[in-house]
């Protein structure tokens, strides 16, 4: 038996990428009455840099499918799981 490690990995996304986002085309997504979550992809010219997820329920940001290549990798490190 092979012990299970998570690697965690803790980035700064650029304030240039992050403000891509005034571009994007929300959508309501989800089931929800009342508060509405909205989503969206972001877009650099014709390439999809990430998806982003504004949850209407608590507000939340969820950010996904970011190329690491466009963060500043500040630190890593690996966690066992028992």
């Amino acid at each position: 038996w092979e012990p299970q490690v998570i690697r965690y990995q803790l980035v700064e996304i650029p304030v240039d990428l992050l403000a891509l986002m005034q571009r994007a085309k929300f959508r309501p997504v989800g089931k929800r009455k009342g508060r509405q979550s909205l989503g969206a992809d972001v877009f650099r010219g014709k390439e999809k840099v990430f998806h982003v997820h504004f949850d209407g329920s608590d507000g939340k940001c969820q950010i996904r499918d970011l190329n690491i290549r466009d963060c500043v990798m500040l630190e890593t490190w690996d966690s066992l799981i028992s």
